[in-house]
């Protein structure tokens, strides 16, 4: 799909039924081409795109530089791919994401500290025992999970394993970036990851949303035991940075997954009332007295009953019911209750 001359939408498979493609952006230029985003890194993934790349006139050695919208492996999966087709390939990238793609993917013991992290928030030994036992036995029969819906799940899980990635430009916030007659400009939207990037084309008022920003559905927004030790509220960076990319004069919006976007504001405000009514449930699932986070997330609506689910898509539910817990303590609705090790919550209510 041509959005505008010289500038495509492309796709390239993912691993999820659910949510089947990634849309990696094009822009064409007088020595190669540019992307905003790639794929996974996979012989599919990797074989679409030089079969995309071919019905616009270009070849993966033609590829000048790879923008990257965060780091995880839909978006950067294929940039060690692209680097051995075009060494020249210059990978860009949020400097704020950069650094917790580099901290995230290169610490060893990562499963050891989830794993004393779900205890502290309500789950089981006995249950993560299993779950990781369970995880480990299908990861080997090759089960990827594909039938689950969830692309945070299948995300995580895979950037266990994924190479770390050299990123040679690191943008700043409302930084201008100008290649081959187009100009972008950096918008910094976090939220569903620390540093995620937006990119705003001024010609044409293009907004290109990554995952922050999708026509149907809404990204996970998690609080993880690194943005619990820092402090982070995850859900309030993520409704400030909706409001942000709503105030620029778009035309249009275009997201990384699913459809075009015609009308960016209302669709910000459509998410923004999503999460209203989740913190109204996450607030009513703690109940009359005490509950774990596991307790909360197991009371509110998932996309699935949440009994089905595996130990990494409970993580991420755990996380997704964390951040909301987060922003409703920070709004005086809730308070913290620790008792030898293990996090509970309960309503504030007025007297």
């Amino acid at each position: 799909m041509e959005v505008v001359p010289g500038l495509h939408r492309l796709r390239t498979p993912m691993t999820s039924n659910a949510l089947p493609w990634i849309m990696p952006y094009a822009f064409e230029g007088s020595g190669g081409v540019s992307l905003f985003d790639s794929g996974y890194g996979t012989p599919e993934a990797s074989e679409w795109l030089t079969q995309q790349l071919h019905g616009i006139g270009y070849q993966p050695s033609d590829i000048e530089r790879l923008i990257v919208s965060h780091g995880h492996p839909d978006h950067l999966g294929m940039a060690d791919w692209i680097r051995e087709q075009s060494p020249r390939c210059e990978v860009i990238m949020l400097g704020r994401e950069a650094d917790w793609f580099g901290h995230h993917h290169g610490h060893d013991g990562y499963m050891g500290r989830m794993r004393g992290w779900l205890e502290r928030h309500g789950v089981a030994l006995e249950e993560l025992k299993e779950g990781f036992r369970r995880a480990s036995s299908d990861h080997a029969a090759g089960d990827d999970n594909r039938d689950s819906g969830d692309v945070s799940t299948e995300t995580e899980r895979r950037s266990w394993s994924m190479p770390q990635v050299k990123v040679d430009h690191r943008l700043q916030d409302r930084e201008v970036l100008e290649f081959d007659g187009w100009r972008i400009e950096a918008v910094w939207t976090p939220g569903h990851t620390p540093g995620h990037l937006c990119i705003f084309e001024p010609q044409h008022r293009l907004m290109f949303t990554g995952d922050h920003v999708l026509s149907r559905i809404t990204p996970n927004v998690s609080l993880s035991e690194e943005d619990e030790a820092a402090g982070r509220s995850p859900l309030a960076e993520f409704l400030d940075s909706l409001d942000k990319v709503a105030r620029f004069d778009t035309h249009l919006a275009l997201p990384a997954h699913e459809d075009v976007i015609d009308d960016l504001p209302a669709r910000c405000a459509e998410i923004r009332r999503h999460h209203d009514r989740r913190l109204e449930e996450v607030f009513a699932g703690i109940g009359d007295g005490v509950a774990t986070a596991s307790e909360v997330s197991s009371r509110v609506t998932w996309n699935r009953p949440y009994a089905t689910f595996n130990v990494f898509k409970k993580r991420s539910a755990l996380g997704e019911t964390l951040s909301h817990l987060k922003l409703l303590e920070e709004r005086g609705r809730v308070r913290r209750v620790e008792d030898e090790g293990v996090l509970r919550w309960e309503q504030i209510r007025p007297r």
